[in-house]
């Protein structure tokens, strides 16, 4: 039912990774599942895991950094929850990139990745793997959501260029 749209994101992906040049991004252990349940803060202020490692690989950063954008949103943890784009233009999420881009410095063409790892997520981890991973139900409304909210929100509502501008990036 949803074919075309699955197909138009696939190969909006292939498009993007190749015009981002991901083949020149380092490779490094990704978690990519920072779902605020599978980790705490102790009170020195040290991470503390619970991880589950259903989603560790070695990729790009850039897979990390949507679900970094949920931690630090003010949204906060809940329940019952969506997979929005918005929190990678929140100004909270802007706030980490900058001191993250001051120690770990980043390229314009990661930060315009950005909009592929989160497609590749919901394509993944949604659509095609939800039902692995949530209950029947859930992974029935998250899979509900990507076609009529996430899908059509990447291209939409993620503008990497604002980023880009904000920390200072050229090329």
């Amino acid at each position: 039912m949803h074919a075309d749209l699955i197909k138009y994101h696939c190969e909006q992906f292939l498009k993007n990774r190749l015009k981002c040049n991901v083949s020149s991004f380092e490779l490094i252990p990704v978690f990519i599942d920072w779902n605020i349940g599978n980790f705490s803060v102790i009170n020195k202020h040290e991470l503390f895991s619970r991880w589950d490692y259903d989603w560790f690989r070695i990729s790009y950063r850039m897979l990390d950094f949507y679900f970094l954008s949920r931690v630090v949103s003010d949204v906060g943890d809940r329940t019952v929850f969506s997979y929005v784009i918005d929190t990678m233009m929140e100004p909270r999420f802007l706030t980490f990139l900058t001191e993250y881009h001051k120690v770990f410095p980043l390229k314009a063409d990661e930060i315009r990745f950005l909009r592929e790892a989160y497609r590749f997520f919901i394509l993944n981890y949604v659509v095609k793997d939800g039902n692995h991973f949530f209950s029947p139900e859930y992974a029935k409304k998250l899979r509900n959501e990507a076609f009529e909210i996430y899908l059509p929100s990447v291209d939409r509502d993620f503008d990497p260029e604002k980023i880009i501008k904000h920390l200072k990036i050229t090329g």
